[in-house]
């Protein structure tokens, strides 16, 4: 069964080019590792509404419903990231995040200025049960 990760990350906005560099250099390590797919979604503060989710009628006060800004505490100037790493099985990504998370490519990041707070990255991983697409 396909399995992916997903996190979940705020991004100083002005930090968005050096945010895509990196992903884009991990994205590489992590398909040689077996990854089948990895998508990157930049979240725009103002394209969508909590109206856009549910039924006409259905209203909810101010604070009621939490977005993804506040579920990872993002300021003022920082973008949301969600990230989906696609794998073919749960068995694969196993193996493939071992041999990424251990690649000299990956372990030499740890020197480099970080791009964004790991300390507020939520993550997990997630069997995947509906896969629809467009034809």
């Amino acid at each position: 069964m396909p399995f992916a990760d997903i996190t979940i990350v705020p991004v100083p906005s002005d930090r968005k080019a050096a945010y895509l560099a990196f992903s884009r250099r991990m994205a590489d390590v992590y398909r040689e590792h077996g990854a089948t797919r990895i998508v990157d979604y930049w979240q725009k503060a103002d394209s969508v509404s909590h109206e856009d989710f549910h039924a006409d009628g259905v209203t909810y006060g101010e604070g009621d419903l939490r977005d993804f800004a506040s579920a990872v505490g993002a300021a003022v100037s920082e973008s949301v990231v969600v990230s989906v790493t696609e794998w073919p099985s749960r068995e694969a990504r196993d193996r493939g995040t071992k041999a990424a998370t251990a690649d000299p490519r990956v372990t030499a990041t740890l020197d480099e200025a970080p791009v964004f707070d790991g300390s507020r990255l939520l993550a997990s991983g997630f069997s995947i049960t509906m896969d629809l697409r467009a034809d």
